[in-house]
This record gives structure tokens, C-alpha cells and sequence, in this order.
């Protein structure tokens, strides 16, 4: 960790970087290892995973935010699929529990209904990459197109098209099973 920290500038990142590696090294590394399949792989992209972090301090709100982890768990999943597509195979992987329809109060929470947020959570999970990634950043990170190029290093004209086709095959799942707009 110490390698980590001699990238970074000031002690206000230093302290907040050691917290964030204290905090998900291992929840990093599990979920690595279940996307790779190899130990050594895992330990790769979690470390790649933190690498990149300390370029992007800057943009992580408290270390103990929910959009902190969907933030990091995104950049790992990105480094892990880039890993198995150079390596030309590809695992499934998705877990419920990352996939989250925000709970805020509010006119939009009313109108999605309880049965409609794990409907929702379910079918985007179901998505493939980049779909669900795209999807999870733009709506449940809030992040704009531009961040979410950098972030998994594409053109922001991909990022629409690929936010567009993915609502495009949401809806049409949602249709096919009886819900209307």
C-alpha cells in the first residue's frame, strides 16, 4: 500500500486512499477472483484497480458512500473484462446486489413500484457488458456521458449508443412481460 500512497499528493487523499483499501481490499478481491477464475488474476486487477484510483481521487465522494463502491466495483469489472477479452474467453457475472433502482423519496419512487425496482434491478443485471455497466453508471452513479468514457475508456458517442440500445432492449423485455410505459 505504501506504493499507493507515493502516488498520491496531499494527506487528505493519502488518508482517504488508505481507508478506501482498508475498507473493500477484500470484497475487491473476492469479486475479482469470481470474474477471473484465477488467483493471480484477481490479485492483478485489484491492484490495477487501485492504481487507477489514485489518478481519480478527485472524483470519489466519502469512502463509505454507496456510489464510492459502485464507483470502484465499476473500475474492477471494467479491468477484469478488458483482462478476459484479451484473453479471448468470457465469464458471466453478475450479482444482484450491486444493481441497485435508487430508494429517493420523491415522485419517481412512488411511481415505481416495489415489484418494478427488482424488475427493473433484475433486467439490468441480466444485460451484457458493456450494457449493464453504462446503465449502472449513468443512472445509479449518476455520472454524465463524459466520465463514463474515461472511466471505461471509450468515445462518449458509444456511451449514448450503447445507453440507448440498452433502454431499447429494457423496454422490449418489460413489454414482453406485460408492463407498458
Amino acid at each position: 500500500m505504501i506504493a499507493y500512497l507515493e502516488l498520491l499528493d496531499t494527506p487528505e487523499e493519502k488518508a482517504a486512499f488508505q481507508a478506501l483499501y482498508e475498507m473493500y481490499v477484500q470484497k475487491m478481491y473476492q469479486i475479482a477472483f469470481r470474474i477471473t477464475g484465477n488467483e493471480v488474476s484477481a490479485e492483478d486487477m485489484v491492484h490495477e484497480t487501485f492504481l487507477s484510483l489514485t489518478k481519480h481521487m478527485d472524483k470519489l465522494d466519502n469512502v463509505q458512500s454507496r456510489r464510492t463502491w459502485n464507483y470502484i466495483l465499476t473500475a474492477l469489472k471494467h479491468h477484469c473484462f478488458d483482462l478476459l477479452e484479451k484473453q479471448k474467453r468470457v465469464a458471466p457475472y453478475c450479482d444482484e446486489d450491486d444493481v441497485r433502482v435508487p430508494g429517493e423519496s420523491g415522485p419517481e419512487a412512488e411511481l415505481i413500484g416495489q415489484e418494478q425496482k427488482a424488475l427493473i434491478a433484475d433486467l439490468v443485471c441480466q444485460l451484457s457488458y458493456p450494457y449493464k455497466e453504462v446503465l449502472y453508471l449513468q443512472y445509479y452513479n449518476e455520472m454524465k456521458v463524459k466520465e463514463i468514457a474515461a472511466l471505461l475508456q471509450i468515445r462518449p458517442d458509444y456511451v449514448r449508443q450503447v445507453a440507448r440500445r440498452a433502454k431499447e432492449q429494457l423496454r422490449k423485455k418489460m413489454t414482453e412481460m406485460g408492463y407498458e410505459r
